[in-house]
């Protein structure tokens, strides 16, 4: 009777070189490195658990042979099958235990033997050989049917000016001063600066505001100069913002007292089809009489913005909301105002004063507003992940996708409240036929920043959230407590980590409204102290930032086309709805930019809530992240959300405590079964229950010798 199970190797020569390509050639005398023959089972950190075995093998004898004629024949590209049957106790019966290819790009040969590492056949082993090769995939072919119907972001447009000011030196008293007559008004001279306005929008004008010569009749419809035109029509929740901070001084030799009273600063509204009309006025603020120089001197120390002032929303006729509204072809000024009114003695004697802005501070004019695209939406192609993923796979085969052996899929689950889907710079940037540059390992990155792992069974990768990976409710294999040998309990340093990084990559963008976006890199603190820094990093290599999204779309708007193809190969994703026929934005969350008002899509991905979506991974190291700062907007907020504060992680939340258990059983205990390979190892051990997730098993089926276990702890 048979007391000990025994082992079979064979070999297969797959092109038929030598020998018939279905005639299976035992080699069981032939093998000689049997202490390597090892098959393992492991996660790759928090993965699902995998199987894997690659080892190089010695051959002798006539499988030494028959490999010598295969490489001569084919050389790296030989092919051949090894295989490994088990026969069971009490029986004369084989059973395939595992079944290798033979990469004969490591084959090696001497007069005693050939030695040739196995390779897997399954997806595992093409993943792990072209994961980091760039792809280029035109978009067309995995398109999803449906568009996203991208409602345009209203950003902000921007403009600034200069006043220039006079240091009060005779030389430059005509260049950089204005004289004002009684009963006049004149406007400064205000140089344009910066200019940032919404390509394909509508054409604001943002100008020099020249010197005006006034004719002495004090009539505000004779002033030509504006600084700034509105082409289009401002809308109540979208005012236009003006701010000015400037001094402003005046001089006049007169006798009387309380002329310089009588000069204003005025901001001047003028609206199609009417003349200038004031909106707001500013009285001096300071006055002081000069003996040395016999005149009158007053000054305005101005810091003012339109927003929520009424005075202005009075002097336009819509006293219910405060700050400037611009009708189509509106004009503003920022003029002098000399509104003395003095009976001279001379018969048409008319006094004047002088106007300059002071040096200090800076004299300085902006506006700001919500800019509006002339096309209100954009039509973009997007990609289902899901079909990204096959399409790698199908690259990394080198399958034909009309007859699949390899697949992918993806279980969203409920980690978010939306459809995830995948639009390349290309799309956004309205090429004709757009590319994505991608590989296979940075979709996994961004998946595992989401949340998600993968699993690999055979010749199937199945992504889904990481819990799913750990089931705590699932027996994967129960052990009796002399069937575990020699356990020893370990603390691991592989989560000890001292901080967090997660979120996306700092963008830098060319536009102001770049200070408005929140989806950046957000860091935390764990509270665990060590000798050295460690970091744990979820960085995603698709990008989210709404912001960079439009400054996209707008270069496919600005017919000059930018020559910046920096953001070319970047990959973005968006939270959408599907809306029957299309896709539409996600906006039942927004992020809001406390500061400019800006509101931008792609709420769900936030660091903030890329936290939520790890808790379980995160709190394998801590109960509590500390928030420390993030490189992007520091004042933005998700409804009444604070997304700049520290996280509790409850205890129950935890995926497993950061502690190995290793032990060893005898080769006759069989592994788990794939189906419950993500459950509970069960053992006993003195007595006392334990249990925890596979972290790795090796086990020999060529040797009786023990099997090694490695377990994460979670009782």
């Amino acid at each position: 009777m048979i007391t000990k199970p025994t082992t079979k190797f064979a070999l297969v020569d797959t092109q038929g070189v030598v020998v018939d390509g279905a005639t299976e050639i035992d080699v069981t005398n032939d093998v000689g490195s049997w202490k390597e023959l090892e098959i393992e089972q492991c996660r790759e950190d928090t993965t699902g658990v995998i199987s894997e075995v690659s080892f190089p093998i010695t051959f002798h004898f006539a499988a030494k042979e028959l490999l010598e004629k295969l490489f001569e024949a084919n050389g790296f590209y030989a092919e051949a099958l090894f295989r490994i049957y088990k026969r069971a106790d009490f029986s004369d019966d084989y059973t395939l235990v595992r079944e290798m290819r033979l990469d004969f790009s490591t084959y090696k040969a001497d007069r005693n033997g050939v030695e040739i590492e196995s390779i897997n056949d399954d997806l595992a082993e093409y993943i792990s050989s072209r994961k980091s090769t760039k792809y280029d995939i035109k978009v067309s072919e995995i398109a999803d049917s449906k568009k996203w119907h991208y409602e345009r972001m209203r950003l902000l447009d921007t403009g600034s000016w200069s006043i220039s000011p006079w240091d009060e030196d005779p030389k430059s008293e005509d260049a950089n001063t204005i004289t004002v007559l009684e009963g006049d008004v004149a406007t400064l001279l205000m140089n344009v600066n910066a200019v940032e306005m919404t390509p394909g929008g509508y054409e604001n004008i943002f100008q020099t505001q020249e010197h005006s010569d006034a004719d002495g009749r004090g009539e505000y419809n004779d002033l030509a100069p504006f600084f700034f035109q509105s082409a289009e029509a401002g809308k109540l929740y979208g005012p236009f913002t003006v701010t000015i901070k400037t001094k402003i001084c005046a001089s006049c030799k007169t006798t009387v007292m309380d002329y310089m009273a009588h000069l204003r600063c005025v901001l001047l509204w003028k609206s199609v089809g009417t003349g200038y009309k004031v909106i707001k006025e500013w009285t001096p603020d300071e006055s002081s009489y000069s003996v040395i120089s016999s005149e009158w001197r007053c000054a305005w120390n101005i810091d003012w913005t339109s927003d929520g002032d009424y005075e202005v929303a009075e002097g336009q006729g819509h006293p219910a909301f405060p700050g400037i509204y611009l009708n189509a072809g509106d004009c503003l000024a920022f003029a002098v105002l000399n509104k003395n009114n003095i009976d001279h003695p001379i018969a048409g004697y008319r006094s004047s004063a002088r106007f300059w802005a002071a040096e200090d501070p800076e004299p300085k004019v902006t506006m700001s507003f919500f800019g509006q695209n002339l096309n209100e939406f954009k039509d973009i192609g997007v990609i289902d992940p899901q079909q990204l993923l096959q399409k790698f796979i199908d690259l990394m085969t080198e399958q034909d996708s009309a007859h699949r052996t390899y697949t992918g899929e993806i279980d969203w689950g409920e980690l978010y409240p939306a459809q995830v889907r995948i639009s390349a710079a290309e799309s956004l940037r309205g090429f004709e036929e757009a590319v994505l540059h991608g590989k296979f390992s940075d979709f996994v990155d961004w998946m595992r920043t989401l949340g998600y792992e993968y699993g690999i069974t055979g010749n199937h990768i199945l992504f889904k959230p990481r819990d799913q990976y750990f089931l705590k409710g699932t027996t994967a294999l129960e052990l009796a407590d002399d069937e575990v040998e020699g356990l020893e309990i370990e603390a691991s340093d592989a989560y000890a980590y001292t901080n967090v990084k997660i979120g996306y990559d700092k963008q830098d963008y060319e536009s102001v409204n770049g200070r408005a976006e929140a989806n950046g890199t957000f860091e935390y603190t764990t509270g665990f102290l060590r000798r050295e820094e460690k970091t744990l990093e979820l960085i995603s290599p698709y990008r989210a930032d709404s912001i960079g999204i439009e400054l996209l779309c707008r270069e496919a708007d600005n017919k000059s086309k930018s020559t910046d193809d920096s953001a070319d190969n970047d990959i973005f994703f968006v939270a959408l709805n599907d809306d029957g026929n299309s896709y539409a934005t996600y906006k039942t969350q927004q992020i809001t930019d406390k500061d400019t008002g800006v509101s931008m899509f792609n709420a769900p991905f936030n660091p903030y809530w890329l936290v939520q979506a790890n808790r379980s991974l995160l709190g394998i190291t801590t109960t509590r992240l500390r928030f420390a700062g993030t490189d992007m907007n520091r004042n933005a907020s998700i409804g009444s959300e604070n997304i700049y504060r520290d996280v509790e992680i409850a205890t129950s939340d935890q995926l497993f405590r950061p502690v190995t258990y290793s032990f060893a059983t005898g080769n006759f205990k069989d592994l788990p079964s794939p189906e419950n390979w993500n459950g509970l190892v069960k053992f006993t051990f003195d007595g006392v229950r334990r249990a925890g997730f596979i972290r790795k098993i090796m086990k020999n089926y060529s040797l009786e010798t023990e099997t090694e276990w490695q377990l994460w702890m979670v009782e």
